[in-house]
């Protein structure tokens, strides 16, 4: 799992701000190509929407200076009911703007900027009556999960950092009264959540503040002060001492304040089941679905997919157990050439250097969640870094899921995972405004197809590293299907537990906790396999029409230069890719 946002990213340029730059095109078009025309106009507007939320500007530019940002208002951003309410308008400016540009005559990069561009426009103007769906404050990825360790990582690499950092922590009162006025809204409209996930986000909150002198937020902060030797010890002490003060007063305070504003709104959910309880939940589910995963597949279609891998999957499990039938009796004995995550690093770092790219040279540091985070915090995540400082890297590890498949875990977050994967990317040429949009079926459909790779490099015999990689893909699949049944096809938790049971897995405990955990995060679980079984598919595509000719680093370069975008666009293409290597 990568973590860099706060809330869900959206393209929010103010409309005079569109209408200003929109004038100054129309005073200079002439003598200009339309490439320049693009790329002032996208730079622009990623300029534009990355200043509107301090902690997004920070944890995308290292050096805002070098893009020409040198004013900008500390903020968490704006969560407003009329900011959301603008959306519509903002929209249909962007859509215009956009209109008014020939595709054909922008270079390929630009095409596909353009192409995502449009896609995004015209995927939220046809849910742009839905805006109260969206949850803010879901248990694993939402606004006060996050935001903890966001704080924890902010990276002080001068004075001016540090000054930006203690002016947001007084921002966490607005916004979280922003996100309980949007929420008293959602509870009007019988779209809050429901009790139990409730409970979750009160439970996780309330540890967090648990014991505010020991909050780890201030020993962090004054670890990274100790290490600023262009501060005094009497500045030290007094941004400690400054910190500790916000941090008991704004940070506790406002963690209190959304606390006591949800308390106030607990028995409001009217919906204690999947998505498609909602009026128009089975429209706003086929909208995350498609926004997760990068797929065109209709749910139905994913549905139907899923069930033939199910029924591939178990056919390649039994094949495994007929043709080395002692790998059953190893389940319980097997053991991964290495079990810390630095060497699996270290190892994974050489092992990959077969079948993909070599990446640039970077610092990574695996890192460990905080104890009170990690109940609720995902068993291990990749911070992503910002854009113009890709050297140093760092990866979280969550002590309550560390278990037999750390080696996995780490693929997946590190090599050739989301951190090869950010840094390739990251290290190519591409158009800034693409750093607005996040596209979960790449990026976790990327890190899950590279943690199935994995059990063949690590040291486990071929039986026992196929089995343990089909298990693994058995049980994603199991779970994306369960999610489609409770979201989509209308499942309780008792349908959930006759699915696990007609399978031979599970029991009333895991099926109540697969349940909550799909309603709690509708799509989640469909962004890793998905976007894992899409990679597949175009990767088996490829290897069918280029025969002797494919190349499989060649194909892991592809998905990495093509970068983060929706599988449709990818596909498109890859046509060409594959016309090149013939």
């Amino acid at each position: 799992m990568r973590k860099t946002d706060l809330v869900k990213r959206l393209v929010s340029i103010a409309l005079c701000s569109l209408l200003l730059l929109t004038g100054c095109q129309n005073e200079s078009e002439a003598g200009r190509t339309e490439e320049e025309r693009f790329e002032e106009f996208s730079d622009e507007l990623f300029k534009e929407d990355i200043v509107e939320n301090t902690i997004n500007l920070h944890y995308t530019l290292a050096y805002p200076e070098d893009y020409g940002i040198t004013d900008y208002e500390v903020s968490l951003g704006d969560f407003s009911i009329e900011e959301l309410e603008d959306n519509e308008k903002e929209l249909k400016v962007l859509k215009k703007e956009l209109e008014g540009f020939d595709r054909d005559e922008l270079n390929e990069e630009q095409q596909m900027a353009y192409d995502l561009l449009m896609d995004y426009v015209e995927m939220e103007l046809e849910v742009v009556d839905l805006t109260y769906y969206y949850e803010p404050l879901s248990p694993l990825g939402g606004y006060q999960a996050q935001l903890p360790i966001l704080l924890a990582e902010y990276t002080f690499r001068n004075e001016q950092d540090v000054k930006d950092y203690l002016a947001l922590l007084p921002c966490i009162d607005d916004v979280f009264e922003d996100i309980l006025v949007y929420e008293e809204v959602r509870a009007e409209e019988g779209l809050f959540m429901a009790d139990f996930v409730l409970e979750a986000v009160l439970e996780q909150c309330e540890e967090f503040i648990e014991n505010p002198e020991d909050n780890y937020l201030i020993e962090v902060f004054n670890d990274k002060i100790d290490e600023m030797d262009e501060l005094s010890e009497e500045e030290k002490e007094a941004y400690k001492e400054q910190h500790e003060e916000l941090v008991l007063t704004e940070v506790v305070g406002g963690y209190e304040l959304l606390i006591d504003g949800l308390e106030e709104l607990e028995g409001s959910g009217e919906n204690e089941l999947g998505m498609c309880y909602l009026e128009d939940g089975e429209r706003y589910y086929e909208y995350l679905v498609k926004c997760d995963t990068g797929s065109d597949s209709t749910v139905e279609e994913l549905e139907k997919r899923i069930e033939r891998y199910l029924e591939n999957c178990e056919e390649e499990m039994y094949s495994i157990f007929e043709k080395a039938p002692d790998v059953y009796y190893e389940l319980d004995t097997y053991e991964y050439s290495y079990t810390d995550p630095e060497d699996i690093m270290e190892d994974l770092i050489v092992q990959c250097e077969k079948d993909f790219p070599a990446p640039p040279e970077v610092d990574y540091t695996i890192k460990y969640v905080h104890e009170s985070m990690e109940e609720h915090t995902s068993p291990a995540f990749y911070l992503t870094p910002p854009i113009d400082d890709t050297e140093n890297n760092v990866i979280y590890v969550n002590n309550e899921y560390v278990d037999d498949e750390i080696y996995t875990m780490i693929a997946h977050e590190g090599y050739p995972g989301h951190l090869y994967q950010t840094v390739m990317w990251e290290n190519s040429e591409y158009s800034l405004v693409r750093n607005l949009f996040s596209y979960p079926g790449y990026t976790e459909g990327w890190a899950t197809y590279t943690e199935m790779y994995a059990y063949d490099i690590s040291g486990l015999s071929e039986p026992m590293a196929d089995l343990l990689s089909c298990d693994n893909a058995y049980s994603l699949a199991v779970s994306a299907y369960i999610d489609i049944g409770v979201n989509y096809e209308g499942w309780d938790v008792d349908d959930v537990e006759d699915y696990l049971a007609d399978l031979g897995i599970g029991d009333a405990e895991v099926a109540q906790e697969i349940f909550e955990a799909v309603v709690e995060e509708p799509a989640n679980y469909l962004r890793y396999f998905v976007g894992y079984i899409e990679i597949v598919n175009l990767r088996n595509h490829a290897k069918e029409e280029l025969g002797d000719d494919f190349d499989l680093k060649e194909f892991h370069g592809f998905m990495i230069e093509v970068g983060p975008a929706p599988f449709y666009l990818i596909e498109e293409r890859m046509y060409d890719w594959i016309e090149e290597q013939q």
